[in-house]
């Protein structure tokens, strides 16, 4: 296949050269009997306190990487869906990872990491398949109630990839594995504190030739997929990162960091049974991002701060549509070779203060550049740019010893500085519209009992349009509306969580979304010719309702077990069009047993029910339960071997429809922490 041409020998000798490496050297570091564990780069969070703060905002998800390792969660996107009100979701056509968050997608709930925007300037959807986890502390989450120090597009919530800051004066971690698929992977970081100085570094890469379909799989009419080997399905993805950080006084913490990744991927062909689905045959030849990140926090006097973030980031891929399935022609009028090159820069300046008696006040301004250039031979480049402005405060308020308050309000505006448009003659620009919204957001804590804390929030939230939701053709078959307003998202929720009996975890939430604006793709008279196309339209009416439950306990204690289950009813309330990829129940549950000292047992199984793949209800994902198990033991402090199996019972599933998922797959991996 032509796309296993772009990874070449030389990658693989040299990052396995780095992790052997690292292995050695983790190798004499076994006498050291210091404590194992994760630095957190707690400078990349926002809703959490740093040393010297004070939060209470409870309403975070959390994913640490002891769970990411535990059950094997390579990528953003399958660690995220450990949580309750995240659904993981497949964009088929361009073979995207997605999660959807309450019933909303990426471009709602936005990407950060270490607090700095990474979505992609063009669509806001970052593929998070290409995003390992190998290199993070934690991902936090956080859904019905976000802080407006985020900065704007937090309708729907935030997802904050937070990276690792060395605690001991060396430490590190590195794996190596294989799975099914002529698959490998690999992994390494290491860091070092200094007391007055730090230095973090990482590195990772994963291949797959192929993934393997169920046995259960039947091919359909369409004849693009005959089973055994998924065609077109080959994944590689390589990451490196870097970070020094200054620390010259208690509460003083300055860092730069660096870091760049590289993928390469096919995309499986529709297989499913709508006939008028038309299959694609694309590949990804680069999926590239680089960045450069600079994260500061300096005290003022005793009960203030100043926290300052800016980056620069840029987005390069290629896309390559072929005629059909050898992938050697690109002849036909669907068929083309496009490039995107895309960057961003920004920056933002928080100030928080406690001189205000039980009052904790912050306030956050943000700028952001958004520029996207793109080239679909043989027309010309073209350039479009946006800017985007956002100023907010928030103040935590102490009113009692068990009662709380946390109060916020945010201005976001959103200018169009530059959109060329190609696509007619003679050339013109597009017109310019700017769009502004506020955004306010309110919550109370009450503390019950020392355990058991009760949560009521309000918020309004808004999404800006994204440059494709403006300005796109969409490959013909639409045309675009500069005028798109803002969507205005109103979010409502009461939470509670407890520690039952001296050990049950509890965490529970209902929840309410309101949404007017929505864009919606609306069929309208072709104004160059006969027939219609689509367009997008601020006519869609959402109402999201529904609840969440997590538990989790140590049973007896060789055994750990949990669950959570999330019910979500998705109403569109102005058409009859369906929303897409959430299903109405998910259900998650996990056993680890721990039956002698170093080997652990564990098990997971997830349950989904159907779900939409397409507006009209045609095409329709059926629901699914898939079941992973593992064995894993600690052959020395800090050193472990693990093998298992995913989809053990080889189910034939799907989570976008025509799109089947992998089958049974084996795995092995052995690691090492120091």
């Amino acid at each position: 296949m032509s796309g296993l041409a772009y990874c070449k020998k030389k990658e693989y000798l040299v990052v396995f050269g780095i992790l052997v490496t690292c292995l050695l050297l983790c190798t004499q570091a076994v006498a050291q009997e210091a404590s194992i564990g994760t630095g957190v780069f707690t400078l990349g969070e926002i809703e959490v306190a740093t040393k010297g703060e004070e939060t209470k905002n409870i309403k975070i998800d959390k994913v640490s990487d002891e769970e990411m390792r535990e059950f094997n969660r390579e990528t953003v996107g399958n660690a995220l869906n450990l949580l309750p009100g995240v659904t993981l979701s497949q964009a088929g056509a361009r073979n995207e990872g997605m999660v959807y968050v309450r019933g909303l997608d990426l471009k709602h709930v936005p990407v950060y990491l270490d607090g700095i925007p990474i979505y992609v300037p063009y669509d806001g959807y970052p593929d998070l398949n290409r995003f390992t986890t190998f290199d993070l502390s934690e991902i936090i989450l956080s859904k019905g109630f976000t802080s407006v120090l985020y900065g704007p597009n937090t309708m729907g919530g935030a997802i904050n990839l937070v990276s690792r800051r060395p605690e001991k004066t060396f430490e590190g971690s590195a794996g190596i594995g294989a799975f099914t698929g002529h698959g490998y992977e690999g992994f390494a970081n290491f860091g070092t504190n200094q007391k007055l100085w730090y230095f973090q570094g990482g590195a990772s890469y994963i291949n797959s030739d192929y993934f393997v379909l169920s046995d259960d799989f039947e091919p359909t009419v369409k004849k693009t997929e005959d089973g055994g080997q998924r065609e077109n399905s080959y994944y590689r993805d390589r990451k490196f990162n870097l970070k020094f950080g200054f620390t010259p006084a208690e509460g003083h913490e300055y860092v730069m960091s660096y870091w760049e990744q590289h993928g390469v991927k096919g995309v499986p062909p529709y297989t499913g049974t709508d006939t008028s689905t038309t299959p694609r045959y694309w590949q990804w030849p680069y999926w590239d991002r680089e960045g450069y990140y600079f994260n500061s926090r300096t005290p003022i006097g005793d009960k203030s701060y100043a926290k300052m973030r800016f980056y620069w980031d840029r987005y390069t891929n290629a896309l390559h549509a072929y005629d059909d399935a050898t992938y050697t022609t690109i002849t036909r009028r669907s068929s083309f070779r496009s490039n995107y090159h895309d960057n961003t820069y920004g920056g933002s300046i928080e100030l928080g203060t406690s001189l205000l008696p039980y009052n904790l006040i912050k306030v956050a301004g943000h700028y952001k550049s958004d520029v996207h250039k793109e080239h679909n031979l043989p027309n010309p480049w073209q350039t479009y740019e946006d800017e985007m402005f956002s100023i907010g405060v928030e103040d935590t308020i102490t009113i009692t010893k068990k009662l709380h308050a946390i109060i916020g309000l945010s201005y976001d505006r959103q200018k169009s500085i530059k959109a060329e448009d190609w696509n007619v003659t003679p050339h013109r620009d597009f017109r310019k519209a700017d769009k502004d919204a506020w955004n306010p957001m309110a919550g109370l804590f009450y503390s019950l009992t020392d355990t058991g804390k009760l949560s009521l929030t309000f918020e309004e939230k808004t999404h800006f349009p994204s440059l494709k939701d403006r300005y796109s053709y969409r490959l013909g078959t639409a045309i675009p509306n500069p005028d798109l307003e803002p969507e205005r998202a109103r979010n409502y929720e009461i939470g509670y969580q407890d520690v039952l009996f001296k050990r049950i975890s509890l965490k529970s939430a209902v929840f309410y979304r309101d949404i007017k604006d929505f864009f919606l793709s609306v069929t309208v008279p072709n104004p160059s010719g006969s027939g219609t196309v689509f367009q997008n339209q601020n006519v869609g009416h959402i109402e999201q309702y529904g609840f969440e439950i997590d538990l989790s306990a140590p049973i007896i204690k060789t055994l750990d077990a949990g669950i959570n289950y999330t019910y979500l009813d998705n109403n569109n309330r102005s058409s009859g069009d369906k929303l897409t990829d959430v299903p109405e129940h998910k259900f998650f549950a996990y056993a680890k047993y721990t039956p002698v000292k170093g080997l652990s047992l564990l098990a997971d199984v997830e349950k989904d029910s159907k779900r939409w793949s397409d507006s009209s209800g045609v095409r329709v994902a059926k629901g699914y339960t898939v079941a992973n198990i593992k064995a894993m033991y600690e052959i020395i402090r800090g050193f472990q071997i693990e093998a298992g199996v995913r989809n053990v019972f080889d189910k034939d599933y799907e989570l976008n429809e025509g799109f089947p998922m992998a089958g049974r797959l084996y795995f092995a991996n052995l690691t090492y922490r120091f």
